[in-house]
């Protein structure tokens, strides 16, 4: 992985591999197609709020990327698959997301921006977290996603069906 500046095919991969190689040509999604003409609009406005777009994204992969991959790799059991499915997310040894952070802020505090454009920008990450939370709430409410939610607790419900038998049998032996 080549860390804060992770390529687009580290992305690729990882939505080859949870569609199983067969990734749909056309995914109908209203928020991302929000996301893609708000952006579009913005940037053709002025392409200096695509800084804004941009800042927010990396840094949610650099903050988030770190705290979300261990969880990600354990709840869809990917640990004997990993980097599968969070190659994206996946830096390399001795990355340090702090020091990412601040050489990015450096850069960014380095650029001379007239005050109409930091407060652009500033519009523009604003925005950016709130279409964020409408892709999320998409994806939270889709029929494919109550269809992981369920079979994973069934997983979960067997567990326990086999957890209490095992402790009903030992107090059986107890007893």
């Amino acid at each position: 992985s080549s860390g804060i500046n992770a390529e687009y095919g580290e992305f690729e991969e990882d939505v080859e591999f949870f569609f199983e190689g067969d990734v749909p040509e056309d995914i109908k999604s209203p928020a991302l197609e929000e996301y893609r003409k708000q952006l579009e609009n913005d940037v053709t406005r002025d392409p200096v709020l695509l800084i804004g777009y941009m800042q927010t994204m990396q840094m949610a992969l650099v903050s988030g990327g770190a705290m979300l991959r261990p969880m990600i790799v354990r709840v869809l059991g990917l640990k004997d698959r990993y980097p599968l499915g969070v190659k994206a997310l996946d830096w390399p040894e001795g990355f340090s997301t702090t020091a990412a952070k601040k050489l990015y802020t450096e850069r960014l505090d380095a650029l001379e921006l007239t005050p109409e454009q930091q407060n652009g920008i500033i519009t523009a990450k604003r925005g950016v977290f709130s279409l964020n939370n409408k892709l999320i709430r998409e994806v939270i409410y889709s029929t494919e996603s109550r269809d992981v939610l369920l079979s994973m607790c069934k997983k979960v419900s067997i567990v326990c069906l086999i957890f209490m038998f095992l402790a009903i049998a030992y107090l059986f032996y107890l007893s």
